[in-house]
């Protein structure tokens, strides 16, 4: 059974800002993010690192994000549902990666299941933004649909994180 969650209600406005950055900086010393940006895509690279076996890229790497045990490169998006019809990702600037990896978060940052594509269904299935100027996908119930793409539920993803 997990642990319950810290009562952060007891905390004033510059309290909960503190408890953000120590939360910050003990995930960044444990190796769980890798910056100080928005933590999600450095947690979702994270995340699909340790569940292929793999290794993180570089940080200035343009085209992918983790490689797998088996040399697959993974381009890997994070999705953390601020809203309940929040589906498209950011923006896919290359498409030079074997297979796209999504992990989807609730807004709490639990994790609900990573999906896993082939670069060449994600070609067939994106489209266009000329407000980004790049390539888009949604996680729309007909993508999420497609036999071509896996999903694993959260448990299985996270088995060799804990």
């Amino acid at each position: 059974m997990p642990k319950p969650l810290p009562d952060l209600t007891e905390l004033d406005n510059a309290q909960l800002i503190e408890h953000y950055g120590a939360t910050m900086l003990a995930l960044r010393e444990r190796g769980i993010v890798r910056s100080g940006n928005n933590p999600i895509a450095d947690i979702a690279e994270r995340i699909v690192a340790t569940y292929v076996g793999g290794a993180l890229a570089e940080p200035n790497e343009k085209s992918f994000d983790v490689r797998s045990a088996d040399d697959k490169t993974l381009q890997v998006k994070g999705l953390r549902r601020t809203q309940s019809n929040r589906t498209t990702l950011s923006a896919l600037r290359s498409l030079a990666f074997d297979e796209l990896a999504v992990v989807v978060f609730e807004i709490d940052m639990t994790v609900v299941e990573g999906v896993f594509v082939p670069v060449s269904v994600v070609e067939e299935l994106m489209g266009w933004s000329n407000t980004w100027q790049a390539n888009r996908v949604s996680l729309t119930k007909k993508f999420l649909a497609d036999d071509r793409v896996v999903r694993v539920p959260a448990e299985q993803l996270l088995t060799t994180l804990r």
